[in-house]
């Protein structure tokens, strides 16, 4: 099943890969190259020292607000879902800044932080925290009224129930938002890095489009999608690893 699954999978991005080149040689324009020359041009590209300082720098700022955005949001997620008291005291400022489009919060992180690597960890910040903090309060409500109950009756703190009792049980929720920011993370850091200094891989598309090198700017998409693949294989298998004892439990195999 996982075989032709990969099959299926290869054989789409094939088929894609063919219709963008037909369009783009039917089109004739420098503005869409055709695939076949992105791929060649990729090859001459990716090696570079400018395009590798690009995407060390840019992974940087992905695993800095990553980690500042994830970690803010299991902390205050489970408050959240443990205390009714603390979740309607965040409720309403949680919900408005959830409904900020990341656009409009670029400028005023710019305004607020400048425009180098603390604007730039901010927005992924911002930008990874509310699908986590959402997944942990759901986690963390979901839980057995009489897992609760007995939580409660322990002769311990509420920091000692959240880290021991709470934070395990709503694991699997979490990890599915963990996974669902990795995503959202990587296209922040490509917005992120529209402006400003112009590093990262975001400053080097801007500065490929601006010299009119479309093939190398499309050569930096390329890359930029199968990273994100390759991100996301990761995760499933950080993931596999470390919730082994809940797909035992639910009777899913372990796999990497």
């Amino acid at each position: 099943m996982r075989r032709r699954g990969f099959v299926l999978g290869a054989l789409g991005l094939l088929v894609t890969a063919g219709l963008w080149e037909a369009w783009a040689r039917e089109r004739d324009s420098v503005l869409t190259p055709p695939f076949s020359e992105i791929v060649s041009r990729a090859w001459n590209v990716w090696p570079t020292a400018e395009f590798l300082d690009a995407v060390g720098a840019s992974m940087a700022r992905l695993a800095a607000g990553y980690a500042i955005g994830a970690a803010a949001a299991v902390a205050i997620g489970l408050a959240m879902g443990a205390s009714p008291g603390a979740r309607r005291t965040l409720a309403p400022a949680t919900e408005f800044l959830r409904a900020l489009p990341v656009i409009v919060v670029v400028p005023i992180a710019i305004v607020a932080l400048g425009i180098g690597n603390a604007m730039r960890i901010g927005v992924i910040a911002f930008g990874v925290f509310f699908p986590v903090l959402l997944a942990t309060i759901d986690g963390v409500r979901a839980l057995a009224p009489e897992l609760r109950d007995t939580a409660r009756l322990l002769d311990t703190g509420r920091v000692t129930r959240s880290v021991r009792v709470y934070l395990p049980a709503a694991l699997p929720s979490i990890f599915a938002g963990l996974r669902t920011s990795l995503s959202i993370g990587l296209v922040l850091v490509v917005i992120s890095e529209a402006g400003g200094e112009g590093t990262g891989i975001g400053g080097f598309i801007n500065t490929q489009r601006d010299a009119l090198g479309f093939r190398e700017m499309y050569a930096a998409l390329l890359f930029l999608g199968l990273l994100g693949f390759l991100l996301n294989r990761l995760f499933l298998v950080v993931e596999r690893r470390a919730l082994a004892w809940h797909y035992g439990a639910v009777g899913e195999p372990v796999r990497g």
